[in-house]
């Protein structure tokens, strides 16, 4: 090789080792960034807060109700045309509820498998429910007993509604309720 080749030759080199070298610094500080990024996600930035899970009240036995939830019962609904009779809707073997109405005081009597509330700013009552799904905002649905010991399953799928344990002496006396669930 003559000296021109090999100063050329070596030229190349140092930049092939120059770029490469350059390419490996850059790919670091990508690299420890995304680090840095997935270290922070990590560790929680900022700091999570801790909260104590309410611990859930007791089912006082005198507040059970035992059903056969077996039962199928046809589906019921309830809507302006119904309110207009002024009767109280019956769960008599363990039936599905809808209320479909706005603004109303609606009674259910019976053991229901579920209440669903389509509507807003009603106030409903009900002897015992296994679950309850509310379609609205501002609803209040207060309910006096437990089927089969256990509390009702809420899905609340609006704002401002209250669904609560009453007691019978609450509901003739209009004393404050008890034992809010949401």
């Amino acid at each position: 090789m003559n000296l021109i080749t090999s100063t050329k030759h070596r030229t190349i080199v140092k930049t092939a080792v120059l770029t490469l070298a350059i390419m490996v610094l850059v790919s670091c500080d990508f690299r420890s960034g995304i680090a840095k990024d997935e270290e922070e996600k990590l560790n929680g930035t900022p700091t999570p807060t801790v909260s104590a899970t309410p611990t859930p009240t007791p089912v006082d036995p005198a507040d059970v109700v035992q059903i056969d939830t077996s039962q199928n019962g046809e589906n019921l609904v309830f809507n302006e045309r119904q309110l207009q009779t002024k009767k109280p809707l019956a769960c008599t073997e363990y039936n599905d509820v809808n209320i479909n109405i706005d603004s109303a005081t609606v009674t259910v009597t019976g053991v229901c498998r579920q209440i669903t509330i389509n509507g807003d700013n009603n106030k409903i009552t009900a002897d015992a429910a296994m679950s309850f799904v509310i379609n609205g905002v501002g609803n209040n649905i207060g309910y006096l007993k437990y089927p089969n010991g256990q509390q009702p399953v809420v899905k609340d799928n609006g704002d401002g509604n209250v669904i609560e344990k009453t007691s019978a002496d609450a509901l003739i006396n209009k004393q404050p309720k008890s034992n809010r669930i949401k």
